[in-house]
C-alpha cells in the first residue's frame, strides 16, 4: 500500500504545535492562570514573574506572544528598576528616626 502526501494542508492541519521546553503542561496551565490574574501589570512585570518561577526567555515569549529578545529586555529593565528602588531611601524613614 502506497501512501501519498497531500500537497496542501487543510486548515485543521495548521494547528500550532504544542510548546516545547522544560515546563510541564501543569506548569504552563498554572502560569497562564497567573498571567490572567495580572491584568493590570505590564508585559515587563509579567516577564519578570515568569522568570522568577523558572521559565526561560523562549518559554515566556511564547506565553506572552512576543520574542525572547523582548522578554530579555523586559527582565533587564525590571532588574534595573528593582536595583534603583533598593538604593533609593524611602520617604518617611528619616522622620521616624528623628522622632525615636
Amino acid at each position: 500500500m502506497v501512501t501519498t502526501k497531500r500537497s496542501e494542508p487543510n486548515e485543521e492541519d495548521e494547528l500550532p504545535s504544542p510548546p516545547t521546553g522544560r515546563a510541564s503542561i501543569q506548569d504552563r496551565i498554572a502560569a497562564f492562570a497567573m498571567l490572567d490574574a495580572m491584568t493590570s501589570k505590564t508585559q515587563a512585570e509579567k516577564s519578570m514573574r515568569l522568570r522568577l518561577i523558572g521559565f526561560s526567555n523562549a518559554e515566556s515569549a511564547r506565553m506572552l506572544q512576543t520574542t525572547p529578545a523582548v522578554v530579555a529586555s523586559n527582565i533587564y529593565q525590571e532588574k534595573k528598576k528593582a536595583a534603583k528602588r533598593a538604593t533609593t531611601p524611602r520617604k518617611g524613614n528619616a522622620s521616624e528616626d528623628a522622632t525615636a
